[in-house]
Order: structure tokens, then sequence, then C-alpha cells
């Protein structure tokens, strides 16, 4: 099955832990766990000391894409958690909530082509001349608002039903 969004195998967010030192500000290198620190965007990085959410800028800053800096040094035994999420983008989309439209013609085989509207208001619309070589399948009905003209050099196989309306 395809997947959309972010591949699992790219993380969708990875979580370092670090036990500070007597006044350690930095963070970087493999933590606790051996897993080394990275992140993509320092905007996409969360950090808590002992469980509390520091706040971006005023507590720490994580601009190196490896390293994390506290404001303020840490205590003994403090545990910094860092948390940073991957980050994506898809290009080349449509809006299902906004719509939007295609620069080309839109094909999804077995069930559409067209470059014409397909619905407006309560009426369904077809054009009245196929010149797409059409088949419905034997397990399949299909139906068309007739007159229905049938190109030259066209065909239509009809294993399964059509009614012309």
């Amino acid at each position: 099955m395809p997947y959309i969004g972010n591949s699992p195998k790219n993380n969708v967010r990875s979580r370092y832990y670090y036990t500070a030192t007597s006044g350690q500000t930095v963070f970087s290198g493999a933590d606790d766990n051996g897993h080394t620190l990275a992140y993509q965007d320092g905007g996409y990085v969360d950090v808590y000391l002992n469980g509390i959410l520091l706040e971006d800028t005023t507590d720490y800053t994580a601009l190196t894409k490896t390293s994390v800096t506290l404001t303020s040094g840490a205590t003994t035994d403090d545990i910094i958690e860092i948390v940073a999420y991957g980050i994506f983008s898809v290009a080349d989309t449509v809006s299902a909530k906004d719509g939007g439209g295609f620069g080309g013609n839109i094909t999804a085989p077995k069930y559409l082509t067209t470059t014409t509207k397909i619905e407006t208001a309560i009426f369904r619309i077809n054009d009245q001349t196929l010149s797409t070589n059409t088949t419905i399948a034997s397990d399949e009905n299909a139906s068309c608002a007739g007159p229905l003209t049938i190109d030259t050099n066209t065909t239509l196989t009809i294993d399964g039903n059509l009614t012309v309306v």
C-alpha cells in the first residue's frame, strides 16, 4: 500500500536523553542511549528539563542541527530530553478542502479520463462522443445519457452492462 506523508523509515520524531553534569549548557553527540543528536530545523525541536518544556530562544537555542544550548547551566543529574520532529514537504497536490486545478488531463485507469467538467450542481454531464477505447468489464455496470456516438477507430467493448438513457 502506498504511504502518503513522511515515510516510516524517515522517522516522524526522534527522542534524545542526556544526563547533565554540573553547569552543562551544550548537549550534542551520542545521548544516554547511544543515539546521536541530529535535527533538520531548530524550529521543530522541543527541549525538556526534568520533564518541563523549555521555551525556544528564552531557555535554549537549537541552531546547528547537531546540538542544543541551554541559556542557563543544568544541575548535576538533570535529565535533558530533546524531541526532534522530522519535516517534509509534499509538492504538486490539490487540496481536498479548498479544491484546485490540474494543468493537464486527469487519468484514472479503468474509471475516469476527462477534460470536461464531471458534475455541476445537480446535473451529471458527459460527452456525447466516445473518443477513447473503453472496456466495460464483466463485473461492471455503466450508464450514460444518450445519444452516444463512437468515433471512428475507437472501440467500445461491453462485457458487462451498459445502459444508455
